[in-house]
């Protein structure tokens, strides 16, 4: 029998996925968890524990999770839940168990949300969002009843119940994530450092980040002391991690209105600028969740929230708005934003992030023994160097940025050496060819004629660049330098007779540092 979803159900997908999974062919049982519609990246839990990627529909025998993706799920015989990014649910007895991120379910639907039982009866609207500090459903409309620790408690549409406490208070959405067409993956990048930053991903041992590392779900930034990083997202905006903090990317979602971002710092402190017109934003921490569509704003891991721009939802505080000027405290307090030496650093490298980039790769020389490449630029940009296939990261200190040598030697012949600048979005490019060179310059035909008190000194000067050579010219007390074109030739020059029997040393230094001696007597 092929699945036959209530009415709303079938408008509503569509809205929300434009491309995916086929509805799957499954029984009108009233306790079955079934997979119907799917995009991006989940995974399907089997008997054993073990987790698989799933790509159709399936039957929910254990649990199913989402990396940046979304689920459609048919919960019951008329009940279809919602399942965002960075989410996990099981089955407990026989029902759906949701037990970690966020749900938009439609009723009659009855689940469990972490092992508390939910039914709404006839038809409506409930969301459930679970994070380290929001636990919570809230019902759009129609009304549920939980069972909270054996005691039954009904929720009314506009209102929410803290799963913790079975504290009902009223409620008022203001970041509806799935009311966006899910579009895939979007992007989070490194766009910036300065100092100790390291990067860590599962399954990998953590390493320096670089700048336009991309931050995948489950990635984890960690800066040291006096070191920061920024991390920009898809349709602009981002974050800055200061000293001495740790921020895991859940997810950054691509939908046809901008993005929606997932975000948790565990410790420290971030500095967010969110443009308007994006999509949504959380942060979670800890202690304390924020929701914001446009603005800039701090939060501290310990609680402490400061809005700059616009205005921040806290659904950890029963959706408490924080105004632009306004600030919650580590005990969950309102107060004025005061601004520390925090706030004021973070202001002052907005405005350097804002100045164009720039890039001085400086009057660098066109013929070389080995690789060697120095630049300047904002501090803490990043730097690279492309050359034969290969590119590579410049290492860089207060806006100084060097390649001393590659780690194995170019082959002698001309190369074209592309030199790159990223910052806060930003790309410059500087490029030039430049010949690597070891082989010293060919002298020839040498003669040393004297003619009464002159001195002819003439011969033939061949070198691998066409740079010119700088020939020293030694002939006793007399020193004469000249300069020839390395493929020109012939040479003829006069100098002082230095007397018969005083020697005539011819030195040749190319471009590269490659040098060539003659003694001529």
């Amino acid at each position: 029998m092929s699945v036959r979803l209530p009415s709303t159900v079938r408008l509503m997908v569509p809205a929300l996925f434009a491309v995916g999974w086929p509805v799957a062919a499954a029984q009108d049982t009233a306790g079955a968890v079934t997979l119907v519609q799917g995009q991006g990246y989940l995974e399907v839990q089997r008997d054993g524990g073990s987790w698989a990627p799933q790509t159709g529909a399936a039957a929910i025998t254990t649990g199913l999770r989402s990396g940046t993706g979304r689920a459609i799920l048919r919960a019951g015989a008329q009940g279809t839940v919602i399942m965002g990014s960075a989410s996990q649910l099981r089955r407990l007895r026989d029902e759906a168990d949701l037990t970690r991120g966020r749900f938009f379910l439609r009723g009659p639907v009855a689940v469990h949300v972490q092992g508390n039982h939910v039914v709404m009866e006839g038809r409506g609207q409930l969301r459930v969002d679970l994070a380290d500090a929001t636990q919570r459903v809230a019902v759009l409309s129609g009304s549920v009843r939980i069972d909270l620790n054996g005691k039954v408690v009904t929720v009314e549409a506009g209102q929410q119940v803290a799963l913790r406490s079975g504290t009902v208070t009223a409620f008022r959405e203001n970041d509806p994530w799935y009311a966006a067409q899910f579009r895939g993956e979007g992007d989070a990048v490194v766009q910036a450092t300065r100092g100790a930053v390291r990067l860590g991903t599962a399954g990998s041992a953590a390493r320096s980040a670089l700048v336009g590392d991309a931050l995948r779900p489950g990635s984890a930034v960690n800066t040291g002391r006096d070191a920061w990083a920024e991390i920009g997202f898809s349709g602009g905006g981002y974050l800055r991690l200061n000293e001495q903090s740790e921020l895991s990317v859940l997810s950054v979602e691509r939908t046809e209105t901008g993005r929606e971002v997932l975000l948790r710092l565990a410790r420290g402190t971030a500095w967010n600028v969110v443009e308007k017109g994006q999509g949504g934003y959380r942060l979670d921490t800890p202690v304390v969740s924020t929701a914001v569509r446009g603005t800039v704003f701090r939060v501290d891991a310990s609680g402490v929230v400061k809005v700059f721009e616009g205005q921040v939802a806290l659904p950890s505080q029963g959706d408490t708005p924080l105004a632009q000027g306004q600030a919650r405290t580590p005990d969950g307090a309102l107060a004025p934003l005061v601004l520390d030496d925090t706030d004021r650093l973070n202001q002052s490298l907005d405005v350097a992030r804002a100045a164009p980039l720039v890039l001085d790769v400086g009057a660098r020389a066109v013929s070389l023994r080995d690789l060697a490449v120095q630049a300047s630029s904002q501090p803490g940009a990043g730097l690279s160097v492309t050359i034969a296939g290969r590119t590579l990261p410049l290492s860089g200190q207060e806006g100084q940025y060097r390649l001393d040598r590659l780690e194995d030697q170019l082959p002698e012949g001309q190369y074209r050496v592309q030199v790159r600048a990223s910052r806060a979005g930003q790309t410059i490019t500087r490029t030039q060819v430049i010949s690597i060179d070891r082989t010293p310059p060919a002298l020839s035909g040498l003669r040393a004629e004297r003619q009464g008190r002159v001195l002819i000194v003439s011969g033939t000067l061949r070198d691998a660049s066409p740079a010119r050579v700088t020939v020293t010219v030694t002939a006793g007390p007399t020193v004469i330098t000249h300069h020839v074109n390395g493929a020109a030739g012939s040479f003829r020059w006069l100098l002082p007779s230095p007397g018969d029997g005083v020697p005539v040393t011819l030195i040749g230094r190319d471009a590269a540092g490659n040098e060539s001696r003659a003694v001529l007597p």
